[in-house]
C-alpha cells in the first residue's frame, strides 16, 4: 500500500455561488472562489499520477445571532484523513479534524444551490467517484475504509487568503 498526497492548492480557477449556512429558511445567495485541488500517487509501475478537481475551500457561516462571514482553512497546514460518515451530507466522507471535511460538492458549483461551512467539497457531476477511486487506487486499496485503516490519505494545505464576501 502507498501513501496518496490530496493537495488543496491557493490556485483559484473559477467562481462558485453558494448558499449561506445553517441558517434556514432565509439562507443567502454569495460568490465564493473555485480552488484546484490535486490528487498525487504513484501507479502499480511506480510511475507519478496526478489529478486535477475543482472544489470550494470557503463557505459563509450565517446563524440568527452571527452575521455572514467567511470561514475555511486558510493557513498552511497537513493532515491525515479518516472515513467518517457525515450526517450533514448523510453519507461518507473525508474527515480533515473536527468540523472540516472533504465531500460530495455540487455538480454544477454555478447553480447556488448547495450550501458550505468551510469544508472541501469536490464539485463536477461524477467527480466525487473518480477522486475517490483515485485515491484506492493510487493506494493500492480494496477500500476507503482500509485506505483510512492505514494511513494512508494525507491531505496539505496551501495557505491563501480568504476571500471578500460577495452577496448576490
Amino acid at each position: 500500500m502507498y501513501k496518496v498526497i490530496i493537495t488543496v492548492t491557493n490556485t483559484k480557477i473559477g467562481v462558485a455561488k453558494l448558499l449561506s449556512y445553517p441558517y434556514r429558511p432565509k439562507r443567502i445567495k454569495y460568490q465564493v472562489p473555485l480552488y484546484r485541488v490535486k490528487v498525487e500517487g504513484k501507479d502499480t509501475s511506480g510511475n507519478p499520477v496526478e489529478a486535477k478537481f475543482e472544489a470550494i475551500r470557503f463557505g459563509v457561516k450565517r446563524t440568527k445571532t452571527i452575521n455572514a462571514h467567511i470561514v475555511g482553512l486558510q493557513d498552511a497546514q497537513s493532515y491525515t484523513l479518516t472515513w467518517h460518515f457525515i450526517t450533514t451530507m448523510d453519507e461518507m466522507a473525508w474527515r480533515v479534524y473536527a468540523g472540516f471535511f472533504v465531500h460530495r460538492g455540487p455538480n454544477s458549483p454555478s447553480s447556488g444551490t448547495f450550501g458550505s461551512i468551510g469544508c472541501i467539497e469536490i464539485c463536477g457531476i461524477g467527480e466525487w467517484d473518480r477522486f475517490n477511486n483515485l485515491i484506492k487506487e493510487l493506494a493500492g486499496s480494496a477500500s476507503l475504509e482500509e485506505v483510512s485503516n492505514n494511513r494512508l490519505a494525507k491531505i496539505v494545505y496551501q495557505a491563501t487568503t480568504k476571500p471578500p464576501l460577495i452577496k448576490l
